[in-house]
């Protein structure tokens, strides 16, 4: 096996890959197609990858019953 194809791209399976840089398109600036299957499973694995800046956090408590304001709160309200 040359070097050439040790660097080769290859779907998750293990299938080399033609191109990751191009994608069929319909024309020039048109929309991608689907069936560009590499594409597809590169953003699938986006979508799944997990950013722990980005997780969301649960807060775990909530309120129940009537808010009933008993004291001038103008000062903190515009």
């Amino acid at each position: 096996m040359s070097t050439k194809d040790n660097n080769r791209t290859t779907t998750d399976s293990g299938l080399p890959v033609s191109s990751d840089e191009h994608s069929l398109t319909v024309g020039r600036d048109g929309p991608i197609l689907l069936h560009d299957l590499y594409l597809i499973e590169q953003m699938a694995n986006f979508n799944r990858e997990r950013i722990p800046e980005r997780q969301p956090h649960a807060k775990g408590s909530g309120a129940f019953g009537h808010f009933k304001v008993t004291h001038d709160v103008s000062q903190f309200t515009k």
